[in-house]
């Protein structure tokens, strides 16, 4: 028995990206960057690993996942598809690491969105602490059955350019707090990671509008013109909107797997509701589902339109098929008229045919006559003999001529 080539890729796998163990207070930032196409991933690593010799952690290892910390502060990196996020951390204190967002500044990619995480266990005034760090509507709630609670407005502050979030820590356990922290964080990358397709859609929407009267105006003509002649403009609407699905379809499918993952994220929360708040279910419902149905709405109204041009291209090379038919029909029903033509033209000249054979075949038996009888007696009876049976000569071979014929005359 030999080992399998992935079987340590695959136990692996499973323990990749584990929950840290974590404890009240500290303060996090976390951050997502989309990777751009020319940046290469072990490129991005490398940052990463300076970044955290800079903070004075250097047991960072030049991975797509790694997470290393000291006694004050920590930093966890982990590499996606598309998009990398970094998250660091302070503990024992509720004051947001200091210095971060001026050393990612130089790190490769594109800045998307980030949050401000602080978990505090014991606050005096928990109204005041939440109202004094929010400019908007609050969102809030308890979770994992009242263990914890969260507040919220989902809106960038001038200062950092980034959404803050604030947690109360009641009674969690070390790897719980570290479960919800994460999964708050990947809410709010989630969300605008979901996000990115709407511009697109709402591009795509007037394109798919006129694609699709045009569509129309072309299944309007087809009963007033030829449907060859449609054919070059219904394949230059058909090669359109595969271009244009082409362009959209890896989007709009990353969209909606974000948004699964962000719907899963906020199931895991087990949210109850705050009186006079809006849960963060109820603020996702309120806000991002719009966006979702716009992004979803396009995709299918670009396969709508994909399988009818797909239809009414099959609907013309059916007319085409059938006027092909039509023209082979009428070919060969006009070359059976001229076989039919021939054939009677035939039939007309089988008595001058049964004649012209007579006269040869009368001739033949005379020659015959005279150069084998002798006796000028016998010779005369003999051709008055042939002189009468001339018409039965000529019966028998028009009816040998007509059984000749009898086949082709029935096809």
């Amino acid at each position: 028995m030999r080992t399998h080539p992935l079987r340590q890729q695959v136990i692996s796998e499973v323990h990749a990206r584990p929950f840290q163990k974590l404890y009240s207070p500290l303060s996090m930032i976390h951050i997502g960057v989309v990777i751009d196409e020319q940046t290469k991933l072990s490129v991005i690593q490398r940052e990463v690993v300076n970044l955290a010799h800079e903070m004075g952690l250097f047991d960072a290892p030049l991975a797509s996942f790694f997470f290393c910390r000291n006694d004050v502060c920590g930093l966890r990196f982990e590499a996606h598809n598309e998009f990398y996020t970094l998250t660091a951390y302070r503990f024992g204190s509720t004051e947001l690491p200091t210095g971060f967002q001026s050393r990612i500044a130089n790190l490769q990619g594109a800045f998307l969105c980030g949050c401000e995480l602080i978990c505090a266990s014991e606050v005096e005034d928990v109204d005041n602490w939440v109202r004094s760090q929010f400019d908007h509507q609050i969102v809030g709630s308890e979770l994992m059955g009242g263990y914890a609670k969260v507040w919220t407005d989902f809106h960038h502050r001038r200062d950092s350019g980034l959404t803050r979030i604030l947690v109360q820590d009641i009674s969690l356990a070390s790897y719980q707090r570290g479960r919800l922290l994460q999964r708050l964080c990947e809410i709010e990358v989630y969300r605008h990671m979901a996000l990115l397709a709407l511009p697109e859609a709402l591009r795509a929407m007037p394109r798919i509008t006129h694609l699709d009267q045009t569509l129309a105006q072309v299944s309007a003509r087809l009963s007033t013109e030829e449907p060859a002649d449609l054919l070059d403009e219904l394949t230059s609407l058909a090669s359109s909107v595969e271009a244009l699905a082409a362009a959209t379809a890896n989007r709009f499918s990353a969209t909606e797997a974000y948004f699964t993952l962000l719907d899963k994220r906020i199931e895991e929360l087990r949210e109850e509701r705050i009186e006079g708040l809006q849960t963060i279910e109820q603020f996702m419902e309120r806000r991002a589902d719009p966006a979702r149905l716009t992004c979803q709405s396009a995709g299918l109204r670009i396969e709508k339109l994909s399988k009818r041009i797909a239809r009414t291209s099959q609907m013309i090379r059916s007319q085409v098929d059938l006027s092909t038919e039509q023209q082979m029909r009428d070919l060969l029903r006009t070359l059976s008229g001229r076989a039919r033509s021939q054939l009677r033209l035939q039939a007309k000249l089988e008595s001058f045919t049964v004649i012209v054979v007579t006269y040869y075949a009368f001739d033949l038996i005379e020659r015959s006559l005279r150069n084998t009888i002798q006796v000028e007696h016998m010779l005369d009876v003999a051709l008055y003999i042939l002189s009468g049976a001339v018409p039965m000569i000529a019966l028998l071979l028009w009816l040998y001529i007509r059984r000749m014929l009898r086949g082709i005359d029935d096809e």
